[in-house]
C-alpha cells in the first residue's frame, strides 16, 4: 500500500507546475497546478489551459499539505451536501415552504415578527397602506397572478415591514401548494457576497444565490439602492448585475422596497432594469406619503 502511495505521489511531483503563490493556511506551502493530457471532456479539475509541451493544466491551484489533511476532500463533501439541501428546498413541498426562514437574508431578525396585525396604525394614511398590502397578498394568494410590487418613501416608515407581513402571509397560505417566498436584504445580500469572495467556491455561491432569486415564486428585495449598497464599487457592480439577471427572468410577483423616488432610482440604476422594475406594476406602486416614522414608536 506504501508503495502504491509513493508511486502516486512521484507521478502527481512530475506534473506539478509551480505557481509562485503559497497557501493561505499552511504558508510554507507553495501552490502548484498539475498538467494532463489534453481532453475535450470538463472535469472536476476545470481543464483550460494549454502548456508549452502540449499538456492541459489544472485551472485550480492545489496545496500539497491541504490534500495530505484531506482539505480539498472536506470542501467537496461540504458542496454535495449544499447541492443535496438545495435541491430538496427547490423541488418539495416541504422544501419549497422551508426556503423563506432558512434563505431569506433579513438583516435585524425581529422582522421576522412583522405581520399585517403587528403594523401599527395611528392615523388614516396609515390604514389606507396596510388596506393595500393586504389587497396586494390576498391577490398574490387568490387570484395568483404575476404583477410586481413597489414600496416607496421614506425610511423607517414601515415598508419593509408591510413586505415581510405580505411574504408570511403567501408562505403560510401557499404551503400545500409547492410555492416558494424569498426576503432579500440588499445591504444583508452585499455582506454575504463579501464574505464568499474569501473562499474558492465564491462562483458558486454567488451562483446558488441568483438562481434562487429567479427561481422563487415570491420575492421581496428590500431596501433597494440604499447607501450601504454602493460604498464598495466591486459590490455595487454585482448588485446592478444580479438585479437586471434576476429580473430578466422574472415575470412577475417581485416586491421591491426603496427610499428612493422613481428619479433617484434611474440615476442609482442602469434603465433597463428600472424598466424592469416598473413592469407588471401598474396600480401596485405604493408610496409611503404621510406616514409616521416607526422607529420613533
Amino acid at each position: 500500500m506504501q508503495s502504491m502511495a509513493k508511486g502516486v505521489q512521484e507521478y502527481l511531483s512530475r506534473r506539478e507546475v509551480p505557481t509562485g503563490i503559497y497557501c493561505t493556511i499552511h504558508p510554507n506551502i507553495e501552490l502548484v497546478k498539475y498538467k494532463r493530457p489534453v481532453s475535450n471532456e470538463q472535469d472536476l479539475l476545470g481543464d483550460t489551459e494549454l502548456t508549452p509541451d502540449g499538456f492541459q493544466l489544472t485551472t485550480d491551484s492545489f496545496c500539497s499539505q491541504c490534500a495530505l489533511e484531506g482539505i480539498y476532500q472536506e470542501q467537496l463533501g461540504s458542496r454535495a451536501e449544499k447541492s443535496a439541501n438545495y435541491n430538496y428546498l427547490k423541488n418539495s413541498k416541504h422544501g419549497k415552504y422551508k426556503i423563506f426562514k432558512s434563505q431569506s437574508l433579513v438583516g435585524k431578525k425581529s422582522l421576522w415578527k412583522a405581520t399585517f396585525d403587528s403594523f401599527k396604525v395611528t392615523i388614516q394614511e396609515e390604514q389606507e397602506i396596510l388596506n393595500q398590502s393586504r389587497r396586494i397578498a390576498r391577490d398574490f394568494v387568490e387570484n395568483q397572478r404575476a404583477f410586481n410590487v413597489v414600496f416607496t418613501g421614506k425610511a423607517g416608515r414601515g415598508k419593509s415591514h408591510l413586505a415581510m407581513a405580505i411574504l408570511q402571509d403567501i408562505n403560510e397560505k401557499l404551503k400545500d401548494n409547492k410555492k416558494s417566498c424569498l426576503f432579500i436584504n440588499t445591504s444583508e445580500l452585499v455582506r454575504e457576497i463579501k464574505i464568499s469572495w474569501n473562499y474558492d467556491d465564491k462562483k458558486h455561491e454567488e451562483e446558488r444565490l441568483t438562481d434562487l432569486m429567479r427561481t422563487v415564486d415570491y420575492l421581496v428585495i428590500d431596501d433597494l439602492g440604499t447607501e450601504a449598497s454602493f460604498q464598495d464599487k466591486q459590490a455595487g457592480d454585482w448588485i446592478q448585475a444580479i438585479i437586471y439577471n434576476v429580473f430578466n427572468v422574472r415575470e412577475g410577483n417581485t416586491i421591491i422596497t426603496t427610499n428612493l423616488q422613481g428619479s433617484e432610482l434611474k440615476r442609482a440604476y442602469n434603465s433597463k432594469i428600472i424598466s424592469r422594475i416598473l413592469e407588471n406594476s401598474k396600480g401596485n406602486i405604493i408610496k409611503f406619503d404621510g406616514i409616521t416614522d416607526k422607529r420613533m414608536n
